[in-house]
């Protein structure tokens, strides 16, 4: 579980400045839950089953990349 909200921020923009592509928090968020990096769906969310908008198959690559890079020391001790 991570627990660095900046990440976020810094993810984005490591997949905008290697691929020039820039990509929605939410998607980082999707691919995070999916991987078990979250504590779990936010207190305010409406339908905590469902994401919003899910990241979409052509970006998840480069965000999946992106997590990882950001976060590598946290991965590897998981």
């Amino acid at each position: 579980m991570i627990t660095d909200k900046a990440g976020y921020k810094r993810e984005r923009t490591y997949v905008l400045r290697k691929y020039g592509k820039s990509v929605e928090t939410c998607h980082v968020a999707h691919v995070k839950r999916v991987l078990g990096l979250t504590k779990g769906p936010a207190p305010n969310r409406i339908d905590s089953s469902v994401g919003i908008k899910d990241c979409p198959p052509a970006l998840w690559p480069i965000v999946e990349e992106a997590v990882r890079h950001i976060h590598a020391v946290r991965l590897a001790t998981m």
